[in-house]
């Protein structure tokens, strides 16, 4: 949805979407949902803030970094099993 914002942040009306995470109980976040942010565009523009979209995108980077790790440490360490049981 972030991509769609900053792609429509010129656009007359737009308003901006914005997915809801939720932690889940075994850990990892999961998108609950997704909603429009209220706030009123102004005339001949759009509610987006270009700011927010680039710290919130830093965000996802992050997030997508940490779970790539978790899977390649599950990858090793199922490597390091079978080189065990071999």
């Amino acid at each position: 949805m972030q991509a769609n914002n900053v792609a429509n942040q010129q656009s007359d009306g737009f308003q901006a979407k914005h997915v809801d995470l939720v932690a889940e109980a075994s850990g990892g976040v999961r998108v609950s949902g997704a909603n429009t942010d209220p706030t009123p565009a102004g005339p001949g523009t759009s509610n987006v803030d270009p700011t927010a979209e680039i710290v919130m995108g830093l965000g996802f980077d992050v997030m997508y970094r940490a779970n790539l790790q978790v899977l390649n440490t599950a990858n090793e360490l199922m490597k390091t099993t079978l080189d065990m049981k071999a």
